[in-house]
């Protein structure tokens, strides 16, 4: 009986300098694309916050415009409570509110007879919106039955007529991602970013 002798073929693999070759492809590809995949991420999360942001103002000023009555939007620092409020503050990162605003008083209550239309959440990153004009901050921005923007800061008083810019920033103020609402007195609405430049850029 003869003996058939089988040669084992070598077992495949990665030697340590191929090893070391991929280490080193990864680590550049992942110094790269980690941050602009971060930047992406945080873009389309503005994109989004302003995009509510924009849907509920021009909400207010529909309203105001098909039921002929005051309706304003204001900054709220417990927007989903059971009694929302406005607050005096010109950050409306911690929410909003809009409302049927008949004592044209922006504070929202029910005994005067006000409805709430819509009430948006604070936001769950740390951006930061705040609502600014060439006389100060605002907290508000009341709509008239024609569709005109009255806006009233915590001391203005109701005669007042501005327009204003919600400013979007993310955490680390980066100028390039900038995002923001431009409100006329006739309560036209631009939404404008940095990368678009429609208008000047954001502040």
């Amino acid at each position: 009986m003869s003996t058939v002798c089988r040669h084992r073929k070598p077992a495949g693999g990665f030697t340590i300098v191929e090893l070391m070759v991929v280490i080193v492809i990864v680590a550049i590809i992942s110094v790269f694309a980690i941050p602009s995949y971060k930047g992406l991420m945080t873009q389309n999360r503005m994109a989004g916050e302003m995009n509510d942001l924009s849907t509920d103002i021009e909400l207010a000023r529909s309203a105001a415009v098909k039921q002929g009555l005051t309706v304003t939007i204001c900054a709220s620092a417990a927007p989903t409570s059971a009694t929302p409020t406005c607050n005096n503050s010109a950050e409306w990162n911690t929410g909003w509110i809009a409302f049927i605003d008949v004592a044209g008083n922006q504070t929202f209550s029910t005994a005067t007879g006000d409805t709430l239309l819509r009430a948006h959440g604070p936001f769950t990153s740390s951006d930061t919106l705040v609502f600014s004009t060439t006389g100060g901050t605002l907290n508000s921005i009341t709509f008239n039955r024609m569709g005109g923007t009255t806006s009233f800061g915590a001391t203005a008083n109701n005669s007042d007529t501005n327009t204003g810019t919600l400013t979007l920033h993310d955490a680390t103020n980066n100028p390039t991602w900038h995002r923001c609402v431009i409100v006329s007195e006739a309560g036209t609405m631009t939404v404008d970013s940095e990368q678009n430049q429609q208008q000047a850029s954001c502040p």
